[in-house]
């Protein structure tokens, strides 16, 4: 399920940063969890993934999760706007690597490091 502009929805971007500004009215943040929405992980990961198709004009497919960590829970109510921040990126022919941040006011909410295999 595509996220982006349903979701979320970019505001502003640069080579490597992206803000962006999660809808906390989408069906998800209904069910995780009612009165209290927060961002399932999954949903970050898929949110790196679309944002990284755009980037590089290809399809992906998350191979593996190299590393993982949450710091702390993303509300769309209290971190209406989320930072991604790529502290590097690789494309090979048949993989995108990326490392990097999401942040909420400079803070670190989520640190990744996945792989993505084209398709």
């Amino acid at each position: 399920m595509r996220l982006q502009d349903k979701m979320f929805a970019i505001e502003s971007q640069d080579d490597n940063e992206l803000r962006l500004r999660l809808n906390p009215e989408h069906t998800i943040y209904r069910a995780h969890f009612p009165g209290n929405p927060i961002t399932p992980g999954v949903c970050l990961i898929q949110m790196v993934g679309e944002l990284l198709q755009t980037k590089y004009q290809c399809m992906l497919n998350l191979k593996r999760v190299v590393n993982l960590k949450f710091v702390a829970i993303i509300s769309p109510i209290k971190q209406p706007v989320i930072d991604v921040k790529f502290t590097q990126t690789e494309d090979t022919p048949t993989e995108v690597k990326a490392k990097g941040n999401i942040l909420y006011s400079d803070n670190v909410m989520t640190k990744f490091s996945l792989i993505f295999e084209k398709r």
